[in-house]
């Protein structure tokens, strides 16, 4: 997986780009969940394979030892929304998910994630923004 060493997003890197987007909203700025990123990614968060196979259990510890600590409630939602995700990549495949990500067609992104329980029209934005894609 390919990285900066400033912690911004890379132009092929959708999952990381998904992944931040979830988790920045709700009052927790991009920039402390980018603050995070190294830690979320040894906890295997950024890797769709690993995240398909999470438990919801499994998904808030990593959560909090990856230092996204939003209090018990909100990292357990969060834990939800990433579980969610997960499931969708278990039925859709990993491939199948990536290549939608890493278009740049926003309809074929937006119609996919919107399918995704919990992902709404904050992540889809910041997603849009971090991956410089247009919505028209």
């Amino acid at each position: 997986m390919k990285t900066s060493t400033s912690l911004q997003p890379v132009p092929d890197d959708a999952w990381l780009d998904l992944i931040i987007s979830i988790l920045s909203v709700n009052n927790f700025p991009i920039e402390k969940t980018y603050a995070i990123a190294n830690g979320l990614r040894d906890q295997g968060l950024f890797d769709p394979r690993q995240l398909a196979c999470f438990s919801l259990a499994d998904l808030s510890v990593r959560l909090n030892a990856g230092g996204y600590e939003h209090g018990d409630f909100m990292t357990g939602l969060f834990a939800e929304r990433l579980a969610a995700l997960g499931e969708w990549v278990r039925k859709q495949g990993v491939e199948a998910c990536t290549h939608v990500l890493q278009g740049r067609e926003a309809r074929e992104i937006q119609n996919m994630l919107r399918r995704i329980k919990e992902i709404g029209p904050k992540v889809l934005s910041t997603f849009f923004v971090l991956r410089d894609i247009r919505c028209d």
